[in-house]
């Protein structure tokens, strides 16, 4: 994080009018930013602080009621709830127990590839930022040299750093399907990654038959998907359910009641979703140490095989860490009893708070936490900031009427994208404000069509 300047006075005073109805949070924001005014101390205290204890309480409670012994957290974005939810359970003797479980999308699908080819090309072929076939063949697990004799193999040698266009994945995706050589690079990885998968998650007790649930972030559902099809093929019985701060949509074939939501959900939510960035969300709530590659054993026992992070980035989360930390220990000694916590009330609470934090960032907020390194892709290279840069044009081309266009196929041009386009308008912008109206017009279509055709699809499937 670069930015150690001061937090506008007009946005800290606007952070505590909607934060102290709350008194289990308003609190310990006081008692966490006491007298420092910088922005990383403000935005700990007064929105990353209640954010991620409002929905650990939420899900404590909710665990509760269903009678859940046991919550695994999945890594990354379930380190800093699975410290948050450890101090809740031993503050107030729960009768949970919290576990954090080394998943994600790579270590998953590798061993799964084998088991459904078409499925598994559809994965490794799937849009991102700044996607090129480099990225595609290191979703499959190959290595670099792999790499270079798939590429000369299907007539891409010297290319694999070139950016694909969305119209041109069909057509890698088809020279991949029949490239031998990638067939059999993409198995032989596979196989070679399925033991330690089953070991690690038979080590980690979800063939106990406890009473569970998994906690994550959310967006679309799928690694819950995927971890119940492993599941079932080691031998559960019974699926695998979720708490999620939110959810865009779902993949194909999942119950919707096994994806419980807290801030948003498929159906509705508009105006949270249109105001809320889960690039954002996720490049801060996140872990000290890299993605989950695969899995070793040593010993007796299963070990994840984390990615490399970059120093700065293992000294940001830890110092996150330690402030989050603080304000929990302190928001933990204002509650005898879960229920003492109003979620619906701090939920309406925390839409007030993020509405200005992501979708409407002050210059420094956008300067802080813009300049944080992102990825979307399956694998992470973190060689892009959260906020890039964008000139006029950057961002005219992201307003409403040319996005939806260029969506349609109408207008033919490249669109250069942003992870996080109000942090970038307010950066980088002459006009932020406009920009932001004109983004947000956008945000608005584009998930009343999102939720469109969810419902159209969930009316069918009642009807059939």
């Amino acid at each position: 994080m670069t930015s150690q300047k001061d937090m506008p006075k007009i946005r800290l005073e606007q952070y505590k009018r909607y934060l102290k109805k709350e008194e289990i949070l308003y609190r310990p924001a006081v008692m966490t930013q006491e007298k420092q005014r910088d922005t990383p101390t403000v935005t700990c205290a007064y929105v990353l602080g209640p954010m991620l204890n409002a929905f650990i309480i939420w899900v404590l409670q909710n665990a509760l009621r269903a009678g859940k012994k046991r919550l695994y957290f999945l890594a990354r974005d379930g380190y800093l709830m699975y410290q948050t939810a450890e101090i809740y359970v031993r503050r107030l003797n729960l009768p949970i127990e919290c576990r954090y479980l080394s998943c994600s999308r790579y270590s998953l699908r590798i061993p799964m590839f084998r088991l459904d080819m078409e499925d598994a090309m559809e994965y490794i072929c799937r849009d991102s930022i700044c996607v090129n076939l480099s990225r595609i063949l290191g979703r499959a697990g190959l290595t670099g040299d792999e790499q270079e004799e798939v590429l000369k193999d299907i007539g891409e040698e010297g290319h694999g750093n070139e950016s694909i266009p969305y119209v041109r994945l069909a057509e890698v995706k088809e020279k991949l399907w029949h490239c031998e050589v990638f067939m059999e690079y993409m198995l032989r990885h596979s196989k070679e990654a399925a033991p330690g998968l089953t070991g690690y998650l038979t080590q980690e007790g979800l063939l106990d038959g406890e009473e569970d649930f998994l906690v994550d972030s959310g967006w679309v559902g799928s690694i819950q998907k995927t971890l119940n099809q492993v599941l079932e093929n080691m031998g559960r019985k019974k699926p695998l359910e979720g708490f999620y701060w939110g959810i865009y949509e779902l993949p194909p074939g999942v119950k919707r009641e096994e994806y419980h939501c807290y801030y948003f959900g498929p159906e509705g939510q508009l105006g949270e979703k249109v105001n809320f960035n889960n690039n954002l969300f996720e490049t801060i709530f996140s872990a000290p140490h890299g993605m989950t590659l695969g899995y070793e054993k040593r010993g007796e026992q299963y070990v994840p095989i984390y990615a490399p992070v970059s120093s700065d980035r293992k000294k940001y989360m830890e110092k996150l860490s330690r402030r989050l930390e603080e304000y929990t220990r302190r928001a933990a000694e204002q509650i005898m009893d879960l229920d003492d916590a109003d979620t619906d009330s701090e939920k309406k609470t925390m839409k007030k708070i993020l509405t200005l934090f992501m979708g409407h960032p002050t210059r420094d907020e956008a300067e802080a936490y813009g300049s944080l390194g992102f990825c979307d892709d399956v694998l992470e290279y973190a060689d892009r900031p959260l906020a890039e840069e964008m000139d006029e044009k950057d961002l005219r081309d992201n307003h409403v009427i040319n996005k939806i266009l260029v969506m349609l196929g109408i207008r033919k041009k490249e669109i250069r994208e942003s992870a996080w386009y109000e942090g970038s308008a307010v950066r980088f912008g002459k006009r932020p404000g406009y920009h932001l109206i004109q983004y947000g017009l956008y945000k608005y279509l584009l998930y009343i069509r999102q939720m469109y055709m969810w419902r159209k699809s969930n009316v069918r499937k009642k009807e059939g």
